[in-house]
């Protein structure tokens, strides 16, 4: 009888991850969205997402479901082994919801400068609240931590450098290929990861809690490198 209830509890404490992990995509697909709708720069890698679409008339969604799987395929190549299936799940599911947020339509759009502003630190916000919830949940990391990782080993540069390489990459491409770089785009880069730091230390000591009312020994999860935004498939 107590070991049936010992697996009932691991099994309870899965099922919260697993909500946790899917919830915090959602907050943070729709952080997302939100930067966008308020049309004063995008976050630096949907400012990519957004231009390739543009040039492709595929969806924004789809974009960030392909350039995350081409990374999380680079990080494997580096690393010669295979993806982890919460990190594929990871850039799918934030792909989808994306998608899902434009086309229903549940972020308005302004016209005045004030609310656009209002609109872009709410997406900030949650941006960074949903990226603290789906790495706190230990389940899938986003693909440009793994990307950021397997460089630094392969060339022996400090984490903090590659992340800010890949970062600025992705900024000029996106901005040859069209996408919208402004005031809100430099914003969103000293703002998201404070918010995600915060988000990230409340939602670790959950689990932490959850993981020993199920019997499990909760050590101390990793805060990946974050240079200054949250990682996002976004």
């Amino acid at each position: 009888m107590k070991r049936k209830q010992e697996r009932m509890r691991r099994a309870g404490v899965v099922g919260a991850k697993l909500v946790l992990f899917v919830a915090g995509l959602m907050v943070l697909a729709l952080g997302a969205v939100s930067l966008m709708r308020a049309a004063v720069g995008a976050a630096t890698w949907d400012v990519l997402h957004i231009g390739l679409a543009g040039l492709t008339g595929w969806s924004i969604g789809s974009w960030v479901q392909i350039v995350g799987i081409a990374m999380i395929g680079m990080a494997c190549v580096l690393d010669r082994q295979w993806p982890r299936i919460g990190s594929v799940a990871n850039i799918l599911l934030i792909g989808y919801f994306v998608n899902g947020f434009l086309d229903a339509g549940i972020v308005p759009s302004f016209s005045s400068l004030w609310a656009r502003f209002a609109l872009l630190f709410a997406g900030i916000v949650l941006m960074g609240i949903g990226s603290g919830m789906y790495v706190a949940s230990g389940i899938g990391a986003g693909p440009r931590d793994g990307l950021t990782l397997s460089l630094a080993r392969l060339t022996g540069r400090s984490i903090r450098l590659v992340r800010t390489f890949l970062e600025g990459i992705a900024l000029l491409c996106g901005w040859l290929a069209g996408g919208p770089v402004s005031v809100g785009t430099f914003v969103s880069v000293f703002l998201i990861g404070p918010v995600m730091q915060a988000s990230l230390g409340f939602w670790r000591s959950q689990v932490q809690r959850w993981e020993r009312w199920g019997g499990e020994q909760a050590g101390p999860q990793a805060i990946p490198p974050v240079q200054g935004q949250a990682e996002h498939a976004s």
